[in-house]
């Protein structure tokens, strides 16, 4: 299966351009570092997906409530992490009901995607523990290749991706985003 190298590119260049805007913006943010709900409401409000989904996945977890910046990244790393992986198991789960080879091709492409996520994911761990934040904005911005690349496959092939995956990568997305944007914030030395 052959993604469009335009497209790729194009996606790839969107995502370093957001993290890149956000970034900037961080840059002349003077908001305190404590996550009181205005934290995660400063954070929400610059990712570039779903904020509403972003505050209700970050409060979800009990450690935002008192967390600064490296803890509140920790917890969108974790439920990145968490939500890639459901990602998987659903995407294994859908791709064992397809009999069209073309289609089978789509979620075999989805789940390398998928794989190379769960790595950068895995990456952002390593980084955040480092206090390395360019390296962590490097990790997060990779993360966001792997759902926008599968979600392109079905765009590409003219077919209709299954909600609850174009949901679930908006999730996976949303989360990666907010890591990146966490990352500007530290890199710029606000801790």
């Amino acid at each position: 299966m052959a993604f469009s190298s335009n497209n790729v590119t194009n996606t790839i260049l969107a995502i370093f351009l957001s993290c890149l805007i956000m970034n900037l913006m961080n840059i002349n943010s003077a908001k305190s570092f404590f996550a009181k709900a205005d934290l995660v409401d400063d954070v929400c409000s610059q990712t570039v997906i779903d904020p509403n989904y972003c505050k209700t996945a970050l409060r979800s977890d009990p450690r935002t409530s008192k967390a600064n910046l490296p803890t509140l990244a920790q917890v969108a790393i974790d439920l990145a992490r968490s939500n890639t992986k459901s990602t998987i198991t659903l995407v294994k789960s859908i791709e064992k009901k397809v009999t069209d080879r073309r289609l089978k091709g789509i979620y075999d492409t989805c789940l390398e995607n998928y794989s190379d996520t769960s790595d950068n994911l895995d990456g952002c761990v390593t980084a955040l523990k480092a206090k390395d934040y360019p390296t962590l904005n490097i990790r997060a911005s990779a993360a966001l290749d792997g759902p926008s690349t599968c979600d392109e496959g079905f765009t590409e092939a003219k077919l209709s991706e299954p909600g609850q995956l174009k949901t679930s990568s908006r999730h996976v997305q949303e989360l990666s985003s907010v890591i990146c944007n966490i990352a500007n914030r530290l890199s710029a030395g606000r801790i």
